[in-house]
């Protein structure tokens, strides 16, 4: 999974791409739970993190053991490499 998130498109197409699918049904047919689940919980606390820490390591930003610190200070670590992440600079 790390060869393709050196690209900055295909990290935001993987990053980005399961929140609109679960916009959709909120817009659609208004199912407020699976928005407020997955859009308030399982996205930005268990999904994201992942995501970030493999584009991260594919980057070479950071070493295969900082797994742990991407729930660090609830997710707040990830923002120390914001620019990596979303532009690759």
């Amino acid at each position: 999974m790390t060869k393709y998130l050196k690209n900055v498109w295909m990290y935001h197409l993987v990053a980005d791409l399961p929140m609109m699918a679960f916009i959709y049904p909120w817009v659609v047919h208004h199912n407020t739970i699976v928005f407020i689940v997955f859009g308030g919980l399982i996205y930005p606390f268990i999904y994201r993190p992942i995501i970030d820490y493999y584009r991260l390591l594919a980057l070479g930003e950071i070493q295969a053991t900082d797994f742990r610190k991407m729930w660090k200070w609830g997710t707040l670590y990830r923002f120390k490499y914001y620019n990596k992440l979303m532009f690759g600079i």
